[in-house]
């Protein structure tokens, strides 16, 4: 294995999505040497996916925040600052 595969179940989705399309591209228009590391290398990507795919995900419920307590907003005189000479 290239040390590329080792790092894919390491990789996150976003990262493996780029990589797919990056070896896609490579397998059709790349040179030789890229064209045969793309084609070693989509095979593993694909699988890599499937098994993510096939995965139960763990939902995490997240805690709510407290609700806020309702202030009544200032008006008029309650928000004027106290005048010095006073």
């Amino acid at each position: 294995m290239t040390p590329l595969a080792d790092m894919i179940p390491a990789m996150s989705d976003p990262d493996l999505k780029a990589l797919r399309a990056n070896a896609a591209r490579l397998s059709e228009s790349g040179s030789a040497v890229q064209m045969n590391t793309a084609a070693e290398i989509l095979p593993l990507i694909d699988a890599e996916t499937a098994r993510r795919a096939a995965a139960p995900t763990a939902t995490v419920k997240k805690a709510r925040a407290p609700a806020k307590k309702k202030v009544v907003p200032a008006t008029g005189h309650q928000t004027a600052l106290p005048d010095k000479a006073a």
